[in-house]
């Protein structure tokens, strides 16, 4: 071994040396539902209440993502969803297979403690499926999609 590649071996050896703790200040866990985790990192809002299944998910997914609240003072967030399937019905049976789609749309509403609205809007997503020729099949295929859609919908409000 000449002399060059152990001065070379030896100034790498340093160099990760000199390096490690400065790496590893920067690689670490941190625990999702700790001191600085996401928990933390809430909005406080109050829910109203889910009259259907759709809004019911958008509700729940929500309140997952952006927490919640049971503050008289914390505004209140409304969602209305519904889902609207084409103009042939899920219960037809067809001989072949066939694709479908089902649009679901959410109308959200931010109001005040005060009464006054702060924010209002709507949002739709399509969702695809696929019929054949079991109507109950058919039925929960569309169900399902429309599922898909309020949690793409819940999704999409959250990460704005």
């Amino acid at each position: 071994m000449s002399s060059s590649s152990r001065v070379l071996r030896f100034a790498a050896i340093v160099a990760v040396l000199a390096l490690a703790p400065a790496l590893s200040a920067c690689t670490g866990f941190t625990p999702v539902y700790g001191d600085n985790g996401l928990g933390n990192q809430r909005v406080d809002v109050r829910y109203g209440h889910p009259n259907t299944r759709l809004e019911q998910i958008v509700y729940q997914d929500l309140a997952l993502k952006l927490g919640k609240s049971d503050s008289p003072d914390a505004p209140q967030v409304d969602v209305n969803v519904t889902a609207v399937l084409p103009v042939t019905d899920t219960t037809t049976v067809t001989t072949t297979v066939a694709a479908s789609q089902v649009t679901v749309t959410a109308t959200v509403s931010v109001v005040a403690a005060d009464g006054r609205s702060l924010f209002q809007g709507s949002r739709s997503v399509v969702e695809d499926f696929v019929k054949g020729n079991q109507a109950f099949a058919n039925q929960q295929a569309a169900k399902d999609a429309a599922e898909r859609g309020a949690r793409e919908l819940s999704r999409r409000s959250a990460s704005r």
